[in-house]
């Protein structure tokens, strides 16, 4: 069992010990897989317990590290331990954007997007939403905002199921019956929902806005969405407008500067945006290992790694 699993493990040994597990679990389907950025809980969140996440009764994910490493959605058992600690770093200067005086307006909303596809943006949104999942008293939920290609909704096996489309849509469902849980007590789904023609308008709605606005109140919790490129799809402006965060991530020696450019003047300019820097080969004899910088783009900070899948 990888670091990883048995961080999990744990969690959902925890979760049964409080009474809190749930025996109507169903096994991923399709590709599944999804894994926690192995790493012992850090006690940074606040003291105080988040408050019930509302969703679904009815249908629980079950975590498949062997699915989803098979997938190439996180990495081999060899390369696990590296990245778990790559995005610990990651994570911490958003974390620290949430709290504070100086916290914007729904720092809590993550939008992870690219330029154009094929960056990593998928592999950064899964393995950035389980590494935010193991810090105490938060939840997030991991939100399928790429709605024409729903890589998210697929691997998680969600592809029949309601979602952020039916919220804002001529449906008008409550985000809580749209959120499905997982069997780690601390990680939710948002799957992208039904197709619709006018998936740029529902998104831009009020309904959509005021839905994340109020997912988004409880300061504990952590809303990360898997945005489209920016430079592809309409829908991808939408969604950094309606986040306090932005994780651009780029593939390195691949993306031609002037469309990273492109992608961060097409974001609104007070929103901090965050570079990822994917697949940066610092050892030549890896087989899977790719390391990436991280930093504000404008601004100091200290840099930080991350590996991921190219493909996603």
């Amino acid at each position: 069992m990888s670091l990883i699993e048995r961080a999990v493990e744990q969690m959902r040994q925890a979760a049964k010990a409080s009474g809190t597990s749930q025996d109507d679990s169903v096994p991923l389907r399709g590709k599944q897989s999804v894994e926690r950025g192995g790493e012992a809980q850090q006690n940074v969140g606040p003291a105080e317990p988040v408050r019930p996440m509302p969703c679904r009764s009815d249908r629980t994910v079950r975590l498949d590290f062997r699915a989803l490493r098979a997938d190439g959605v996180i990495g081999p058992d060899n390369e696990e331990r590296r990245l778990a600690e790559e995005y610990r770093i990651v994570k911490r200067p958003l974390l620290k954007a949430m709290s504070g005086e100086s916290a914007q307006s729904l720092s809590n909303v993550i939008v992870v997007t690219s330029a154009i596809p094929g960056e990593g943006k998928t592999f950064t949104s899964i393995n950035l939403a389980l590494s935010l999942a193991l810090e105490r008293n938060r939840e997030v939920v991991l939100v399928d905002g790429d709605v024409a290609k729903r890589h998210i909704t697929h691997l998680f096996g969600l592809d029949d199921e309601p979602g952020l489309l039916d919220v804002g849509g001529s449906a008008a469902r409550d985000f809580s019956e749209v959120i499905v849980r997982t069997d780690s007590p601390s990680l939710f789904i948002m799957p992208a929902g039904n197709p619709d023609l006018e998936a740029t308008e529902i998104l831009a709605s009020e309904r959509t806005a005021s839905m994340l606005a109020t997912l988004a109140a409880e300061p504990r919790r952590i809303v990360l969405i898997d945005s489209p490129p920016l430079l592809v799809t309409s829908e991808a402006g939408v969604l950094t407008a309606l986040g306090g965060q932005i994780v651009l991530v780029v593939r390195a020696s691949e993306t031609p500067h002037d469309v990273v450019f492109r992608a961060i003047e097409s974001i609104a300019e007070d929103k901090p945006v965050s570079l990822l820097l994917n697949q940066v080969l610092t050892v030549p004899e890896r087989g899977y290992g790719y390391y990436g910088g991280y930093g504000y783009y404008g601004k100091a900070a200290n840099p930080s790694s991350a590996g991921e899948n190219p493909e996603q």
